[in-house]
């Protein structure tokens, strides 16, 4: 029989209990786990903070494509998407199938960031519920043995003073330098002092999750009740805060277009100023804009008057109202065979297309032409307005100004009849159905367009066979305004503010714990220990504990580490 403290030899299979059975392979089955169990493990895994943090990632990476691809939204013109997708016949389809043009409004964005939303809630919970549980908690009692302390100071107190009054000098220390404090005694006459303090990171920590958490809930509130929407209005005219004067928009699924605010607008002047400096490398680049505006919150209160400028947003309502480009308004008059003005003194806003402040504009006219047969016909114009004509067309250059202020405008025209279309009045004009019109007095045979200006007798054109005239009038500018509905900024600008003092709360707070011992050397002295602990890497944790001990140590002890 083999000795207690010695084991018989066993090989493999001698350590099985029990017979096996014919094609067991000793292999351990886990059990299943049921639904319930399932979700709580997922429930774990999405609330740590790893997986926080790889969602944060995620989402950091997931909005790369909205920042490199032209997006659908009111604040990008939606023309740059189907340029991009047009230049890119083979992936541009297959990004707009995946949703990358409207990123931020997409599933996948969406679901990372909601993941992210629910697993900083779930870490955030159960630390703030131990944080409370920390704070309430006194200090822990001071260790027996304090040499193994990273800090640790002692020495022998023969001053005469008693044990009481070294631990009262020693609370009256740590509590003026904001150490939450207990105080205890020991059975061989002794006592010591506890203090903590820096509890303060761990609600820094919190707070800049919460602030976190906060800037998610804002963005999901912009998105949902927040609107933007682009106006453009002509000088001397104005619009009301209605969805269907909008030139573009963009509505959160909670806003309802039937309820915006009922505020009024109308542009009373606008000012541009330029560089006019010949010598400048930035000659004709604008210097400033200012829009002279009239509003009223409501149709029957009283309006007011205000100035904006691109950085100076007007707030009506909520609704914040920035000036964002600008340009000129040709006014156009044109006349049918009898004189009749089927396009009487309207300005026509004309888009930048060229350096300078030249721009281009359409206007189409249907059934309001009537030609020499007397039949009803569509007649579109297309133009491009020259703010400051040099007097003639520039041989390869075409239509050129040489200053951006409208100092001798002119309006170069070409006219068409034909189908143009259903929808008059929008920015693009299909001419491949329609026949070009040839006007008199025309820059070349390769180009029938004609050059209007306001001086005398070169602001009229004849349309060919007494069919009409088309009148240059004269000219406005127009100024584009863009709103801005909000309704999460105010927790935005709070969880921006509680980011950066969470971070130096965390970062700039240190948890440190000091005790002081106090016990009966002999007759006459004591023995006075003070040591340190701190929770993380803490380089100033020496100087705090010696700071302690300078304020109990008598000016002559001396003091062993």
């Amino acid at each position: 029989m083999a000795s207690p403290t010695e084991l018989p030899e066993m090989d493999a299979d001698s350590l099985t209990t029990a017979p096996r059975e014919e094609g067991d392979t000793g292999a351990v089955t886990l059990p299943r786990l049921s639904s319930l169990e399932m979700l709580r493990w997922a429930w774990r895994q999405l609330t740590s903070m790893r997986v926080a943090l790889i969602l944060l990632f995620l989402l950091s990476l997931a909005a790369i494509p909205g920042s490199l691809l032209p997006q659908r939204s009111a604040n990008t013109d939606p023309s740059l998407v189907t340029a991009w997708i047009a230049k890119h016949k083979t992936v541009g389809p297959l990004l707009d199938h995946l949703q990358f043009f409207t990123v931020y409004k997409s599933a996948w964005f969406s679901a990372i960031y909601l993941l992210l939303f629910i697993s900083l809630i779930g870490c955030i919970l159960p630390r703030t519920a131990q944080h409370l549980k920390v704070l309430r908690k006194p200090p822990p009692a001071a260790p027996r043995n304090l040499v193994r302390m990273p800090a640790h100071f002692r020495w022998t107190d023969g001053s005469g003073t008693s044990v009481e009054d070294k631990l009262s000098a020693a609370e009256a220390e740590l509590k003026k330098k904001r150490f939450r404090v207990v105080r205890g005694t020991d059975a061989d006459g002794g006592g010591w002092v506890s203090g903590e303090k820096g509890y303060l990171r761990e609600a820094g920590n919190l707070v800049f999750h919460l602030s976190l958490v906060g800037i998610l809930a804002g963005f999901a509130i912009k998105g949902y009740f927040g609107y933007q929407a682009k106006v453009v209005v002509t000088e001397g005219n104005g619009f009301s805060n209605v969805a269907m004067y909008y030139d573009d928009h963009s509505f959160g699924g909670g806003v309802d277009p039937d309820k915006l605010p009922p505020f009024g607008l109308t542009l009373n002047k606008f000012t541009a100023t330029y560089e006019a400096n010949h010598d400048a490398p930035d000659y004709g680049q604008a210097r400033d804009f200012t829009a002279d505006v009239s509003y009223s919150s409501s149709p029957t209160s009283a309006k007011k008057t205000a100035t904006l400028k691109e950085n100076s947003p007007l707030s009506v309502d909520g609704v914040n109202i920035y000036l964002s480009s600008h340009g000129y308004s040709p006014i156009i008059t044109v006349r049918d065979k009898t004189g009749k003005a089927i396009l009487d003194h309207q300005p026509v806003e004309f888009f930048d297309s060229g350096a300078m402040g030249v721009g281009s504009g359409i206007y189409k006219l249907k059934n309001g032409y009537i030609d020499k047969y007397g039949s009803p016909q569509q007649l579109g114009l297309s133009g491009i307005f020259v703010p400051d004509y040099p007097g003639q067309m520039i041989p390869g250059l075409g239509a050129v100004s040489l200053f951006p202020t409208a100092s001798n405008p002119a309006l170069v025209l070409s006219a068409y009849t034909g189908d143009l279309g259903t929808n008059p009045g929008v920015y693009t004009m299909n001419v491949s159905n329609a026949q070009r019109v040839k006007l008199p007095n025309a820059v070349d045979p390769t180009n029938p367009a004609v050059v209007l200006t306001l001086d005398k007798g070169k602001s009229t054109v004849a349309l060919p066979d007494g069919t009409g005239t088309i009148e240059f009038d004269g000219v406005r500018q127009w100024a584009q305004f863009d709103l801005n509905h909000d309704p999460s900024k105010t927790l935005v600008f709070v969880s921006a503010v509680g980011i950066i003092v969470g971070l130096l709360g965390s970062l700039g707070i240190r948890r440190r714990r000091v005790f002081v011992r106090v016990k009966p050397a002999d007759s006459d002295a004591m023995r006075v220990e003070v040591a340190g602990l701190a929770r993380a890497e803490d380089a100033r944790l020496r100087d705090e504990v010696r700071g302690v001990g300078r304020g109990l140590r008598p000016p002559k002890a001396g003091v062993q580490k």
